[in-house]
């Protein structure tokens, strides 16, 4: 075909060509394209399915601990071109990492795809979920007594404190359901850090009862699954109301205690994999 060079090429394509043109598809990439006739369109086809293997690394991958995810960014990446980032709220309760694999180097000239990457974020554990799911959640005198009877490997004193034993624990739950149809009557702190609670009987104003109750106890929990053991305070609460005691506790700075468990995590990936370090999220700009 001779083509008049003051002719509109596009043009003469419509009036001379009926087939299909291959006007740069690319082997290296399998990216065909294609103009189609009679309007000449511009037609794009992926074929990159269809190699033998893909052309890169791409993959989004969720691990559960802390082991497989330091592997896997081991295994698929190198210390030059792969990032690990982690986004901690420990007042929330939240904790995270990501693994970019194919992260943007030092160069500053040269950038990355950042679409292969590892998720892991440490599961807490149940001792963990069970006493944070009703901090300061209040319970009648049964309920609570109940929790504590069904938590009590739980219960912590270290030695030399003045921290009530599981023990102790325990034959306070056990009195909270011996008054439990008691109206409450009266409280008296005492010296040791202690409450003395003082009940009658609704039909006998002269049957008293008293119940010995703790201001502060200890739990003895790990933070997260197959983790270790940390030591978290907690202050005993009360309330009357019409005669009728509802009680709860507060964990004393539950946060602390979350970010210490945190650090040993971020200090063995930091180690373990040498990438580069990173806190915050690596996807807010996108």
């Amino acid at each position: 075909m001779e083509l008049n060079e003051s002719d509109n090429f596009a043009e003469t394509l419509a009036r001379e060509i009926k087939q299909p043109i291959d006007i740069g598809s690319n082997t290296a990439t399998a990216m065909k394209r294609i103009a189609l006739p009679p309007g000449w369109t511009l037609a794009e086809k992926d074929e990159s399915k269809t190699l033998a293997a893909p052309l890169r690394k791409r993959a989004v991958v969720r691990v559960r601990d802390a082991e497989s995810f330091i592997d896997y960014v081991k295994r698929h990446g190198s210390l030059t071109d792969s990032t690990v980032w982690c986004l901690a709220d420990y007042v929330q309760g939240k904790i995270a990492f990501t693994g970019i694999i194919n992260d943007h180097g030092e160069d500053a000239a040269a950038a990355a795809w950042r679409d292969h990457r590892a998720f892991f974020t440490p599961e807490f554990s149940e001792e963990w979920r069970r006493w944070n799911a009703v901090n300061k959640k209040p319970f009648t005198q049964v309920e609570f007594g109940a929790f504590i009877e069904e938590n009590l490997k739980d219960i912590a004193s270290p030695e030399g404190s003045n921290l009530p034993s599981g023990s102790a624990m325990l034959e306070m739950a056990l009195a909270f359901e011996a008054v439990q149809d008691m109206r409450f009557k009266s409280s008296v702190r005492l010296q040791n850090g202690g409450v003395n609670l003082s009940f009658v009987q609704d039909d006998d104003a002269q049957t008293l009862q008293k119940m010995q109750v703790f201001e502060r106890f200890s739990i003895g929990v790990p933070v997260f699954w197959n983790g270790d053991a940390y030591q978290i305070d907690a202050r005993l609460r009360y309330r009357v109301r019409d005669g009728k005691l509802s009680f709860w506790f507060e964990l004393i700075r539950a946060d602390k205690v979350l970010e210490a468990a945190a650090t040993t995590v971020i200090s063995t990936i930091k180690e373990k994999t040498g990438s580069p370090f990173f806190f915050g999220d690596p996807f807010s700009g996108e």
